[in-house]
This record gives structure tokens, sequence and C-alpha cells, in this order.
């Protein structure tokens, strides 16, 4: 009998450790909820944060295609004409190179009449000059930015059958400043008929504020 009653205070004392066990949470769901909710509003802040950082790169591209659109746009190439193939000089003066032969012309800054390219815009511009001759003539070419030499490039007679040069230069303009080619004393240059091997080319790299030092 002893032994019985032992069983039983046994038994009603496990039951009683497990009823406890099953009242007992097993998380704190108030202390999750709170945790999620902080989670969820971090969330929400990257998520305005790339929203507004993506609407500045929308307007900054807007803004930057909007500029492209409204650049001016000027670009020319031109090479000597003649019926036949000739050359220019030689002369008892430094004389002034006119490229009649327009091949590109994008914003008529450039007069093939005078030979004189004229700035549309203040802003930075890239030249570049080629020039071909007989080996039996010198050469000597230069550009001009108004009546100042820039750059300039020189061909000794040589061994050679035909001898050709090139030059190039990056200038700021300001608008209406003109550029042009000079062909130096007691030198010449081949014009040839259909293969442009002289010629004289600019464009626009990119404008500059009018009001920028």
């Amino acid at each position: 009998m002893a032994l019985f009653q032992l069983f039983l205070i046994s038994v009603i004392c496990s039951c009683m450790a497990q009823n406890e066990d099953i009242m007992t949470p097993v998380v704190n769901i108030y202390s999750e909820l709170k945790e999620l909710k902080a989670s969820i509003n971090g969330l929400t802040m990257d998520l305005n944060t790339a929203k507004n950082e993506l609407a500045e790169q929308k307007s900054l591209i807007q803004e930057l295609q909007k500029q492209i659109k409204e650049s001016p746009k000027v670009a020319f190439t031109a090479s000597m004409s003649n019926t036949e193939d000739t050359h220019r000089g030689p002369f008892s003066t430094e004389a002034k190179l006119i490229f009649d032969k327009v091949l590109t012309n994008i914003g008529n800054a450039y007069d093939p009449v005078t030979g004189v390219f004229t700035a549309p815009v203040k802003g930075v511009y890239y030249f570049r000059y080629s020039g071909s001759a007989f080996s039996s003539h010198d050469m000597g070419l230069s550009i001009f930015k108004g009546t100042t030499r820039f750059v300039s490039s020189y061909e000794y007679n040589s061994s050679e059958r035909n001898d050709q040069m090139s030059n190039g230069a990056v200038m700021e303009l300001d608008v209406g400043e003109e550029v042009h080619m000079r062909l130096w004393i007691r030198t010449w240059i081949f014009v040839d008929r259909r293969y442009n091997y002289s010629t004289f080319t600019g464009y626009l790299l990119y404008p500059l504020d009018s009001t920028s030092v």
C-alpha cells in the first residue's frame, strides 16, 4: 500500500511538472514582434533612401541629356580643290591657305572662301591638319589663333619621293575668335584632284560657361 501511494505521488508530481512546461511560453512573442517591427522600419528607410538616390540620378541623367541636346554641334574638314594635280606656293611671303573643298561643315563655322574658322561659342576646340608635298620641295605649315602662331610642322626636302606631315592642337576660344592655316615662306604644299592628302580639320570638344575664367 505504501508503495502504491508513493507511485501515485510520483505520477501526480510528474503531471504537474509537465503542466508547468506547457504554460511557460517557448518565445517572448511581444519581444519578437517588436524586433520585427524595427527591422521593417529599417528596411522602409533603406527603400526610401534608394528611391531618393534613384530620383536624383534620373534627374542628373535628364539634365545631361538636355545639355547634350542643346550643345552646339561644330565640326569641319576641308581640303583644297583643283581640276588637276598641282601645288600652292612657293610664295615670297607667308600666305594664308584656303581649304576651299569642304568635306564636312557642321554648324557652318568654317568659311571656305576665306579659309577661316570662327568660333560660334566659347569652348575648347581641337584642330588638326595634314600636308603632302614632293620631296624636292620644303613644306612648312602653321595653325594660327588670330594673329598668333600656335603649332607648326616643317618638312625638309628629302630623298623620299613624297613627304607627309601633320600636327594638331587643343585651343580655348572665345566667341568670334578665328583660326586659320598658313604656308611658310618659300615652301609649297601639294594639291591633288582626288585623294585630299592635304586637309584642315576642327571641331568643338565641349562648350565653356561664358562666365568661366
